[in-house]
């Protein structure tokens, strides 16, 4: 008999897939962790899908266009099946465009039923994470973009993003109502030739980028990045790629695309090898870009290497994780936002420091997701903005000032959570018909009470907006918790703000909140 030990057969990590109604196709990617646990893609497909061109045409989604994405979906389903993907490893996510289709409750409906998945919008919100994600990746690869003063990019379907770095760290963004297919069938007549329509959407373009360039005129930019599927398509041809992008000359954008824009849709299918859907894009974004690169650099663009569209689909795989780099842009983002409306800064950085505390260390009562923390953070530094406009019910001024601004990398369902705790930090309680509160489901109306509680309790400790208890500790007792003090000798002020508005924290929690000095 022999002593040799049999050979270890290691199972290989499980695959997980992840499929995308973008503008013009419908795209899959099946997806496996390498040793480092990040995605590599094993499987990716792309099939055209007239969705964008359907949407700025006629404000709805065509029965045929519907009809095809089913029949797309199934096909993928089978390649998943083949793989031995279950459903529950599957994430399905459609562009932000759907939005704007009258339709598009529908047409989401119909990819819920093929399949199996309830679909996630990727809103303008996300949509910016994920450029910033990318970005962040290829300054950390390029050590002269990282060191300067970058702008960057993004010509998306509907919308334009600028991005705004100094040193590598987030200084500005902004986004525009302009985008490749609303460019397009902005200035589309049917009694146009061609060349008259592409000189209307030159014009068209121009427009826009001289409303953004005004935007970022007070700015130093040394360097201009653009980022986006058409660009990083076509920028293998205009220049080798050096330190994870290529340098693109202006001179060398500008004849490509006219080159390009003399041809006719057979010609440009056939020379750029993309299905008729995508090459519609292919025009208006180079020419968004070089009329960019116009106005930004000094005679050339730097461009991601790589797949766009493949990089966004492997990060909507790791579902839609933050890095620690970003937690904190999005937070100094908020703080900017504070600033504009000249909130109390060190009482909201005290707040949200206080929040952060109470999230983690009872994170045993309130069973939240990490991503909530962020959530919390934000709306405490944000939850007196409402007294810009008035201190009297300054609660609800702050919740319509933050329905209606954008926060940096907030989807619009967070920022709703946020607008929803800054509501509720004092002490008043949620109302079933209560606007925004009231369209809530049943879970998520509980997640806002659970933060909501938090709040009221952080803000308390801070009453006097003096910064008086510099720090505490949580001691449960019983039905208490002891909130032990470090800073001020007599904490009455804060004692009798936590009994006033901390009834939610008993009802949520079940704790009676006791102040006593450490």
């Amino acid at each position: 008999m022999s002593d040799a030990t049999p050979p270890v057969t290691l199972n290989p990590p499980p695959e997980h897939a992840v499929i995308y109604v973008g503008a013009a196709s419908v795209s899959l990617v099946i997806g496996r962790k390498d040793d480092k646990g990040q995605f590599i893609s094993i499987e990716s497909l792309d099939r055209p899908l007239p969705v964008a061109r359907d949407i700025f045409r006629a404000r709805s989604i065509s029965r045929n266009t519907v009809d095809q994405a089913a029949a797309i979906l199934r096909d993928y389903l089978q390649t998943m099946r083949e793989y031995g993907i279950p459903s529950s490893q599957l994430r399905l996510f459609t562009s932000n465009i759907l939005a704007e289709a009258v339709n598009h409750e529908i047409f989401l409906n119909r990819l819920q039923v093929h399949s199996g998945v309830a679909p996630s919008l990727i809103d303008d919100g996300n949509m910016t994470r994920l450029v910033y994600q990318i970005a962040q990746r290829m300054l950390l690869k390029n050590p002269l973009l990282a060191k300067g003063n970058t702008f960057v990019s993004h010509i998306g379907p509907g919308n334009t993003r600028a991005i705004y770095f100094q040193q590598g760290r987030l200084a500005a963004y902004s986004n525009y109502r302009l985008g490749i297919f609303r460019a397009r069938e902005a200035i589309a007549t049917p009694d146009d030739e061609a060349r008259q329509q592409m000189v209307h959407l030159e014009e068209h373009i121009r427009g826009v980028v001289d409303h953004l360039a005004q935007d970022y005129s007070d700015v130093k930019i040394d360097h201009h990045v653009a980022i986006g599927a058409e660009i990083q398509s076509v920028a293998p041809r205009l220049g080798k790629a050096r330190h994870g992008a290529h340098r693109v000359l202006e001179n060398d954008l500008a004849r490509l695309t006219d080159k390009l824009a003399r041809l006719n849709p057979d010609e440009l299918v056939r020379e750029l090898h993309v299905h008729y859907t995508g090459g519609e894009g292919i025009i208006p974004a180079l020419q968004t870009n070089l009329a960019l690169a116009r106005r930004f650099g000094d005679d050339s663009l730097w461009v991601p290497e790589g797949d766009f569209q493949l990089e966004l689909m492997l990060d909507l795989m790791t579902s839609g994780s933050r890095t620690a780099i970003f937690q904190e842009e999005v937070m100094q983002a908020a703080c900017e936002i504070g600033l504009r409306y000249k909130t109390d800064r060190k009482h909201a950085d005290h707040v949200a420091n206080f929040s952060r505390q109470l999230f983690r260390e009872l994170q045993h009562l309130h069973g939240l997701d990490a991503k909530y923390e962020l959530v919390l953070r934000i709306a405490a530094t944000l939850h007196e903005v409402g007294m810009f406009i008035s201190p009297r019910e300054h609660h609800k001024h702050s919740l319509y000032i933050l329905m209606h601004t954008e926060i940096f990398g907030l989807s619009s369902h967070d920022r709703v959570m946020v607008a929803l705790l800054a509501r509720y930090h004092r002490r008043y309680n949620p109302e079933p018909n209560h606007p925004h509160f009231s369209d809530l489901s049943r879970e998520e109306r509980m997640i806002v009470l659970k933060l909501a509680a938090l709040l009221r309790l952080a803000d308390a400790l801070d009453r006097s907006h003096a910064q008086r208890i510099k720090s505490i500790q949580l001691r449960p007792e019983g039905t208490r918790l002891n909130v032990l003090t470090q800073g001020a000798d007599d904490t009455t002020v804060e004692q009798i703000a936590i009994d006033m508005k901390c009834d939610l924290f008993r009802e949520i929690y079940g704790y009676d909140i006791i102040l006593a000095k450490s």
